[in-house]
């Protein structure tokens, strides 16, 4: 974390001072301005930088103002959302079939859902009755996933089996003749 006065990590030579701007965005005609962006400028070379935890809160917000700007659901309406519906992040990445870490990034603001998953959030939304179907094609997957996996060891069974009965024909047949 870096703190005025520290020795810039561009140059290596100049000390680093903290400035708080106002600084505003542009995306689709549409402004958006952060009161409080925090940067790191240096008095020798003059590269400015933000610090990490400043970048990760500064992108959640522009994030949440593209995701407005495109008329799809921000990061804390998906979290409230979730929490309406009484879900954990895993339950609702498993009902909607994505990957657990990729429903976390849709709340935190790491990731833009697509159109669709949007569509999809705001239908659960409107209509959380869709969760009982998709928990019931959710246990009716596992059933065809454990009756596949029961007829494939049926199979390698047979198939060894039948292996074992095609080596003593081949040995009968061998001391036959």
């Amino acid at each position: 974390m870096h703190k005025a006065g520290d020795k810039c990590p561009i140059c290596g030579i100049g000390k680093i001072g903290e400035k708080v701007l106002r600084k505003t965005f542009e995306y689709k005609h549409k402004s958006y301005t952060i009161p409080d962006y925090q940067t790191f400028m240096c008095d020798t070379c003059g590269e400015s930088f933000t610090s990490n935890e400043a970048s990760k809160r500064i992108e959640k917000e522009l994030t949440d103002f593209r995701r407005s700007v495109d008329g799809l659901l921000t990061s804390h309406q998906i979290k409230i959302l979730r929490k309406k519906l009484g879900k954990t992040q895993e339950e609702m990445a498993t009902l909607l079939k994505v990957a657990p870490k990729t429903f976390a990034r849709y709340e935190n603001g790491q990731v833009t859902q697509s159109r669709i998953m949007d569509q999809f959030l705001r239908s659960l939304d409107a209509y959380p009755i869709i969760i009982r179907s998709l928990e019931k094609e959710e246990r009716y997957e596992e059933i065809i996933r454990t009756e596949i996996q029961i007829q494939k060891k049926r199979e390698t069974s047979y198939e060894k089996e039948e292996s074992r009965f095609k080596s003593y024909g081949d040995f009968c047949y061998a001391t036959a003749a």
